[in-house]
Order: C-alpha cells, then structure tokens, then sequence
C-alpha cells in the first residue's frame, strides 16, 4: 500500500497520474488490500499464542484477552460511531458535488451547437 502511494506520487510530480494505465490497473488489483492487511493482524495475534496454550505453557485464562465486556461494548460504539460518520460525510460531499452544475460554465439545460465529428453546413452565399 505504501509503495503504490509511492508509485502514485511519482506519477503525480511527472504529470502521468490520470494516464499511467498500469497504476491504475496496481491500485485495482490494491482494492482488498486493506481488508487482508485486518484479516492477517487477526491471524498472527490469534495463531501465535495458540501453541503456548495448546502445549501448557498458559492457562485458557491467561490466553484471553485481558478486557472486560464494557471495554469492548464502548470499541465497538466508537468504531461504528466514526465509521458512520465518515460514511455519511462521503455521502453528503458526493450529493453536494451532484447537486452543482458541472464545469463547463454553461446551464444544464444548454445543448451543444453541434455533435461531435459534424460540421454545419457551408454558408449559402447569393439570393438562393
């Protein structure tokens, strides 16, 4: 992850950011990323004091995590409380962002005087 906000700046300072297909297609393939990066932590905590217990080198007890229930009950609040708030801030900026005309100064209800690959017609000169 970090190297591909390594690579990320890199495409920046040269000008390549919204080009560089292959940063793209790393950043793609990055996506679930974070998700194992939680998963593996989980793993090695849980993994690595399975054999001290299972060998009689700690009681079940000792294994355990030290932390009563209101401890967890109150991480668990404070997690979703910060991931529901984030959540709707994104979703409030995404709603303003739709809500605004877009950049092109002209009215939303403005047509294009003409379509993409034609030319009007030549100008007829004379009485006709």
């Amino acid at each position: 992850m970090f190297g591909l906000g390594l690579l990320s700046l890199v495409a920046r300072v040269r000008g390549k950011l919204y080009d560089w297909r292959g940063l793209h297609w790393l950043a793609l393939l990055m996506g679930p990323s974070g998700f194992v990066a939680v998963i593996s932590g989980w793993v090695v905590t849980e993994v690595g004091r399975q054999p001290y217990t299972i060998y009689g080198l700690l009681t079940t007890a000792q294994s355990a995590s030290p932390l009563a229930a209101p401890a967890v009950g109150t991480s668990l609040a404070a997690f979703a409380l910060v991931y529901i708030t984030v959540f709707g801030a994104g979703i409030w900026y995404l709603l303003k962002l739709m809500g605004q005309p877009s950049g092109d100064g002209l009215p939303a209800n403005h047509a294009p005087e003409r379509a993409a690959g034609l030319t009007p017609a030549a100008a007829m000169i004379g009485d006709g």
